[in-house]
């Protein structure tokens, strides 16, 4: 994983993730795991929808 945004008030969460070597619903089941419900909702494509990182 490499960034997560999470909005507590609404329960969701952005996650930016190497595609290469997870998939949302790996990642999904790691959460749950956690002990969280975790579910996927909609993916996209980063390279065209988030402007790059800053740091």
């Amino acid at each position: 994983m490499k960034r997560a945004d999470v909005k507590l008030e609404t329960g969701e969460a952005k996650v930016l993730y190497d595609d290469t070597a997870q998939t949302p619903e790996k990642l999904a089941a790691a959460i749950d795991k956690l002990g969280f419900k975790a579910s996927v909702l909609s993916v996209t494509d980063a390279a065209t929808t988030e402007p790059p990182l800053r740091r």
